[in-house]
This record gives structure tokens, C-alpha cells and sequence, in this order.
């Protein structure tokens, strides 16, 4: 009895469509229909249109209206009133819905009627699981706002030639509606027929937006014989809702080692609140002046008993190869044992960005094994020589040792591989040009950060190798008369920054002074800052690393490279706006 009146129902309310009907030929090929459970408002690519009756929940199943899904998806529907059936021609599928004999024949096979037809008010509803699968539509449900979003193609296959289909390009996105900064997500499912691989062309595609308005969004696809779809086209609409703006976008979702230009007033940060000293358990002797070799001679020269930091940086400007050489002379009676605890060094380069950058990565990862040699009372031995210096190329080493003993080392520009011309005194002091050298007191330095253990509420940021937030470490130049030396840069130091449960931060570089290129290694991650080439103060700021919130401690290790100009500002913005 009820399959009885289900079919009188059936009937009345098709006996509308007399006539067979093609709603294809005036249909777009690409359609995104959106719905709400009993409500007769509906969108067809955005477009409102007006429903008989609503769609329907019955039973934990979901019911579309037939008629209007017929003309919305654009394939043909028919009524045949002899046979009391209704027929369905989406492009790759033929169903009869037989009314009278109360079946359903998909593509020649019977399936059962029971739960495919759903009957309100005199209105034909079907199942929205069975009859979008069945045509190859895409779809889904949002239980929250009771929400059903249909995405289809009705696009059959296209033979170019006897053997190639052409491909189909098609998406979705996560919803329809999105607010101003909010990510857009897409969900890519275009296919080829052939299974070749498909090129994407997009237009109009944006990771967000920041007016309201409604966003067309077309992706065309290329199969590998070189055979492009028909464009597919979806409509994004931007509500009048701010997520984020055009400024702070980037903070939260732009990759991790790219940069992004900002208005965001950076330079009038606080500087985080900290407490910084030096370490004077290892001294350091810089040899970076003259910085350009322009003829052979000691470079600088002085002693290390103990723990110390060997650092040089030069450029051959002569005409000729230059042997540059760090030796280690024995003044005493006894045996002194050299230990290399660590080092970071670097074939001579002609690219000085490089050298430094390279140098600094080697130093900070810190992966090379302890080595030592003796060196026998009254001698000189060859610490490290690099022959073959050519003409425009630079060099940049670090070595941490450690001496049983005092031992003299000279950083040499050396005319060929000849320690005796060293011995015999063939090399004297060469004139410094203005760049660092001298022997400072420390080679790291200690900075403790946040102590309160309060995670960020405000972005900070922490300037190194600004004069006006740390002084230049005093040292002395031995080859003038041990007159006061400056490490203006801090160059061959060690930074280790500790900092007490930031919270969820993005850590950003903005390069102040020119050009940079440089390693940081944070909670042991050794990060490339940037990826390739170069910053500028031109570049605005490049995002290092996101925190996760987790973290109990933040640290960082820094050296500031050869060849980078100094000052730069570290940032630390908090990210839990959002939450």
C-alpha cells in the first residue's frame, strides 16, 4: 500500500515534464550548487533560486528535490507518461525510475527502490548520496549550519584524435564562504581519462582576500599529449569579516624562508627583556685586517695558552696565488699538545657571501671529530694552510683549540708552501686597513631572555651588532702597540640566546644594514637564512621558524658571518591573536 501511494505521489508531481526535456544544451558545463535543509532558497553558481520544497533529512538520509537537480546539473530529463517513468541522462550514466513497477535501472542493472524516493507534499525528492555519486557529482554536507554544497561537470569525454581523451579539469574548496584573510583551500580533482599527468593553469587563485566581494576561480589542466581541458570555473565569496589583515596574513600562514614587505612598525619594537654577559673561559684572535691581501706578510700574530677561538677572514687582491697559512710556533722547552675541539671552514671562494655563510654552517654544526698534533720545542708547524689562493678569492675559517702550553699563532700571506722563509723572518707585520683585529677577551657570548616565563603578549625583537644595545668588545692589537681593538660586528662570537617559554611565536630576520647571509640554529635545528641568495634591507622581513606553544625553552645559536652587514633585528611575534 504505501509503495502504491508512493507511486500516485511520483506521478502527480512529474506529470509536469510531458514532454522530454533538455536542460544540457543551456546549461554552463560547470556547476556549483549550494542548499540548506528545509529551506527553499538555494544558489546555482551563485545565482538564488526558489525551490518547490526543501531539501529533507529523513531518517539520518538526505533528500534533494528531483526536478530541480535534474535542471540544475544540465542533463537531460524526461517524463514518460505511458510508462509512468523518469528517465535521467547525466553524461555517463542512463536511470529509469519506473513509477508503475516501482524499480530503478541503473546503466541496464536493477537496484532497489526502497529508500531512493522520498515523496513531500506532492514534491519528488531522492537520495543525495545515490543519485550525485551516481552522476559524479562531488558534495558535501556541513551539519553545523546544515549546509549541502554540489560541485559538478558535466563535461564527457572530448576525442581529439582516435586515441586521446581530453582531460577534465575540475575542484572544490573546503566551503564557499570565507572571510577577509582567511585561507582559501582548494581541493584539486581533475583527471585525465588516459591517466597521463596533468599541468595546472590557474587565474584568479589568491591564498586569500582582503576585500569582501565575490572571486571567480578557473583552473584549465594539460594532459602530456598537450591537450587542454575546458576551463572550470568556481566562485569563492569573501564575507564582510575580518580574519586577518593584509599585514598580519603573512605572520600566521606565509611559507617558513621567504620574506614579505610590511608597514608593520618593526623598528619601534621593545627589545625583549633580557640579561646578556660574555664568556671569558675562551679568548678569541681575529685576523680580518688588512682584509685584502695586497702583498705577503703576517697578517696578525699572538699567544694562546689554553682554551682560545682562531678566526680569519681575507681576500687576495694580489696578481698572483697566495699560500694563506695559520702556523703555531713553540718558544719553549717542552712538547705542546694543539687540540681542534671545532671548526668551520671553507675552500677560497670568490663568492665572499658564501665563505662566511659556509663557514658559519660548519662552525655551528659542530660534526667534525676532535683532532691534535704536537708541536715539538723550538718549532713551527703548518696549524692549517690553504695553497693555491687565487687572485679575487676569499677565505674564512673558525677553530676552537685548546693548548697544553703557550704557543704563538700567525695568520700569513705566504709566497709559496716554505715554513723556513717564516722562520728565517722573510714575513713582517703587515699595516692594518680599518677592519677588525686583535685578541678579545671572550669568543661567546650568553643572553637570557623572558625570564619571567610569561609567554609573549607583545612582539619584541633583539638587535645584534647595534653599537647602541651592546658596546663593541674591547680587545687589544698586538701589532699596534696593544692598542684598544673593537669587534664592531661581534664577528667570530657565538651568540646563545635562551629564552623562557615564548609561547606560539613566528621568529622573523629583518637585515638592517645591508647584505645578509647566515645560519641559525634553533633548539638544534640548523636553519638557512635564507634559503639561497641574499638578503637586503630591501627584502623586509624573512620568516625563520613558527613555534608550536610547546616549547618550555627557546634557544638559538648565532655567529655572525663574513661578508653580512650588521646590525640585524631578530623578531618574536606572538600568534595566539587568533585563538
Amino acid at each position: 500500500m504505501l509503495k502504491k501511494s508512493l507511486a500516485m505521489f511520483l506521478v502527480a508531481a512529474l506529470l509536469v515534464i510531458s514532454t522530454p526535456v533538455s536542460t544540457n544544451a543551456a546549461s554552463p558545463a560547470t556547476k556549483q550548487i549550494i542548499l540548506y535543509l528545509n529551506e527553499t532558497d538555494a544558489f546555482v553558481n551563485f545565482e538564488t533560486v526558489t525551490l518547490d520544497t526543501a531539501p529533507v533529512a529523513v531518517h539520518g538520509r538526505t533528500f534533494l528535490p528531483a526536478k530541480f537537480l535534474g535542471e540544475a546539473l544540465g542533463f537531460n530529463v524526461q517524463w514518460i507518461a505511458e510508462s509512468k517513468t523518469i528517465i535521467l541522462e547525466p553524461s555517463d550514466a542512463y536511470i529509469e525510475v519506473n513509477l508503475k513497477e516501482m524499480t530503478i535501472t541503473e546503466n541496464g542493472t536493477k537496484i532497489p527502490f526502497d529508500d531512493k524516493v522520498f515523496i513531500d507534499k506532492g514534491n519528488s525528492l531522492i537520495h543525495m548520496g545515490w543519485i550525485l555519486d551516481t552522476v559524479g557529482a562531488h558534495y558535501q554536507y556541513d551539519s553545523i549550519n546544515k549546509k549541502i554544497e554540489i560541485n559538478y561537470s558535466n563535461l564527457p569525454y572530448t576525442f581529439t584524435d582516435g586515441n586521446h581523451a581530453k582531460p577534465v579539469a575540475r575542484f572544490t574548496s573546503s566551503k564557499s564562504h570565507y572571510r577577509i584573510g582567511e585561507p582559501i583551500k582548494l581541493v584539486d580533482l581533475s583527471y585525465d581519462p588516459d591517466g597521463e599527468n596533468l599541468a595546472r593553469s590557474w587565474m584568479g587563485k589568491e591564498e586569500a582576500y582582503f576585500t569582501a566581494g565575490t572571486y571567480p576561480i578557473t583552473l584549465t589542466v594539460t594532459d602530456g599529449s598537450g591537450i587542454e581541458s575546458e576551463p572550470y570555473t568556481k566562485y569563492i565569496t569573501i564575507v564582510d569579516d575580518v580574519y586577518l589583515t593584509r599585514q598580519h596574513y603573512p605572520l600566521y600562514f606565509q611559507e617558513e624562508g621567504t620574506s614579505f614587505h610590511t608597514n608593520l612598525s618593526l623598528l619601534t619594537l621593545d627589545q625583549i627583556p633580557h640579561e646578556m654577559e660574555y664568556d671569558f673561559e675562551r679568548k678569541l684572535l681575529i685576523s680580518d685586517s688588512p682584509e685584502m691581501i695586497k702583498e705577503f706578510g703576517i697578517l696578525y700574530q699572538d699567544t694562546i695558552n689554553g682554551k682560545g677561538r682562531l678566526y680569519a677572514n681575507h681576500l687576495n687582491v694580489m696578481d698572483q696565488n697566495v699560500t694563506f697559512a695559520i702556523l703555531a710556533t713553540n718558544d719553549t722547552d717542552e712538547d705542546i699538545k694543539i687540540k681542534t675541539t671545532n671548526s668551520g671552514e671553507v675552500k677560497p671562494t670568490p663568492l665572499v657571501n658564501l665563505m662566511g655563510h659556509i663557514a658559519s654552517v660548519d662552525f655551528l654544526l659542530d660534526e667534525a671529530a676532535d683532532s691534535q698534533s704536537i708541536v715539538k720545542p723550538n718549532e713551527t708547524i703548518f696549524y692549517k694552510i690553504y695553497p693555491d689562493f687565487l687572485p679575487q678569492y676569499g677565505v674564512n675559517t673558525f677553530y676552537d683549540v685548546e693548548t697544553d702550553g703557550e704557543l704563538t699563532f700567525s695568520f700569513v700571506a705566504m709566497d709559496d708552501v716554505n715554513i723556513d722563509d717564516f722562520e728565517k723572518g722573510v714575513y713582517a707585520p703587515l699595516e692594518g686597513d680599518g677592519h677588525v683585529r686583535g685578541t678579545f677577551p671572550s669568543s661567546e657570548i650568553y643572553i637570557e631572555a623572558n625570564q619571567s616565563g610569561i609567554p609573549f603578549t607583545q612582539p619584541y625583537r633583539l638587535s645584534i651588532g647595534d653599537q647602541t644595545i651592546y658596546p663593541s668588545i674591547q680587545g687589544v692589537d698586538v701589532f699596534d702597540n696593544d692598542s684598544v681593538a673593537l669587534n664592531k660586528g661581534h664577528y667570530g662570537m657565538v651568540y646563545h640566546i635562551s629564552i623562557d617559554n615564548p609561547g606560539e611565536v613566528v621568529i622573523l630576520l629583518r637585515a638592517r644594514a645591508g647584505i645578509f647571509k647566515g645560519p641559525i640554529k634553533i633548539n638544534g635545528e640548523l636553519v638557512m637564512v635564507p634559503n639561497s641568495g641574499t638578503l637586503t634591507h630591501l627584502s623586509g622581513v624573512h620568516i625563520i621558524k613558527r613555534t608550536t606553544g610547546e616549547e618550555k625553552t627557546l634557544e638559538i645559536e648565532f655567529t655572525p658571518p663574513a661578508g653580512s652587514a650588521f646590525p640585524i633585528d631578530l623578531i618574536f611575534y606572538p600568534l595566539d591573536q587568533l585563538k
